[in-house]
């Protein structure tokens, strides 16, 4: 006969390691709620929700969340709800302004999420700092006690728990010069050369720097881009061009893996089942059946980088799908459009009703 492990009885010093491992409150809030036990020698303030609000200047922490209904017995597919939530500095987290693009959230909606029954993945997180008069263009954590720090003049600086300044790297423009985007991978920092592809690593603790990709291909993108994928670092330059009348915007799109043993990026024919994100200081990558959409091998836009340029598109998002070879209107692919908007009435409750409920069984 089996023995039945009662998960009640794990030992406080372990709960309190698994809690501390636990990078989104989301899923510290399932955790807390599995058991009286695991709730009570839990930790409910531990460093990944609330370390960095001990970083100077640091206004808030974003999070990309994939939600997911449990699938039903008869297979059918339920789709996900791909969603942006903010955490200021008191732990407070809320629904992004818009979700990911720009729509704009109806004055009166509110919302409840049954954690219980939903999976929640985080696909990507960044920080946004309050800084008088440096803008960072892009902010993400190394490790739990350092931030990398992209400034608007292609400069990386590091911050660091408990430091009253920022750290530079001057050993970068050894290598590089200003630097068009970074990303994390294998715990290291990556940065690539604007309009360039040489790229090079930097560690965290050290700060050596060691370069990892020459600059092979010798194009000059107009947008570029580095996204994890898969256990793969990717690089995605974008490049723009105008048709012979000057009046239409045709853009191409190149996605390389880096090759660290060859030192160089190696172009990819496709992308398979996986799919791409970008914009609004975010990169993060999902496969197509995570996301619950018919194919992959697409690169989405979430902000209005072409508005200006191209009519396409107008002023909403843009999908570059590498099969077609053109960038198409987010609205000419369904499936990737709800993955946005409307909320899934299969993992959102609407508040209204939810309260309504409530008072009628106070009544009873």
């Amino acid at each position: 006969m089996a023995v039945v492990a009662d998960w009640s009885q794990l030992p406080k010093d372990l709960l309190n390691l698994i809690s501390e491992r636990i990078d989104n409150k989301f899923d510290f809030i399932r955790f807390r709620s599995v058991c009286s036990s695991w709730r009570s020698f839990s930790i409910p303030n531990h460093h990944h929700i609330s370390l960095p609000f001990k970083f100077p200047n640091l206004k808030y922490k974003r999070n990309i969340f994939l939600i997911k209904a449990p699938q039903q017995q008869d297979e059918t597919l339920i789709r996900p709800w791909l969603i942006r939530v903010t955490q200021n500095s008191s732990g407070k987290i809320k629904l992004y302004e818009s979700p990911l693009i720009s729509f704009e959230l109806p004055s009166t909606f509110s919302f409840s999420i049954d954690l219980y029954k939903s999976s929640v993945h985080n696909l990507g997180t960044d920080f946004i700092f309050d800084e008088p008069y440096i803008q960072p263009e892009k902010v993400l954590a190394v490790t739990p006690l350092t931030l990398a720090i992209l400034l608007d003049n292609g400069h990386l600086v590091l911050s660091r728990c408990g430091d009253d300044c920022w750290t530079g790297i001057p050993d970068v423009s050894s290598f590089i010069g200003d630097i068009g985007d970074i990303c994390i991978f294998k715990e290291r920092i990556y940065a690539v050369e604007e309009k360039s592809s040489k790229t090079v690593t930097i560690g965290p603790e050290d700060l050596s720097v060691k370069l990892v990709a020459k600059d092979v291909h010798g194009g000059r993108p107009d947008i570029q881009f580095m996204v994890e994928s898969e256990g793969e670092l990717l690089l995605v330059d974008v490049f723009e061009s105008f048709t012979d009348l000057g009046f239409q915007l045709q853009v191409d799109v190149d996605v390389f893996r880096i090759d660290e043993k060859e030192k160089e990026w190696v172009k990819l024919k496709s992308l398979g089942d996986r799919v791409l994100f970008w914009g609004n200081g975010c990169s993060f990558s999902a496969s197509a059946s995570d996301l619950s959409v018919a194919k992959g091998n697409c690169v989405i836009f979430m902000e209005n980088v072409f508005f200006k340029k191209n009519k396409i598109c107008d002023s909403s998002m843009c999908v570059f799908d590498l099969d077609q070879g053109r960038l198409l209107p987010l609205r000419d692919y369904p499936d990737y459009l709800n993955l946005f908007w409307p909320p899934p009435p299969s993992i959102v409750k609407s508040m209204h009703k939810t309260k309504k409920r409530a008072k009628e069984r106070n009544r009873t």
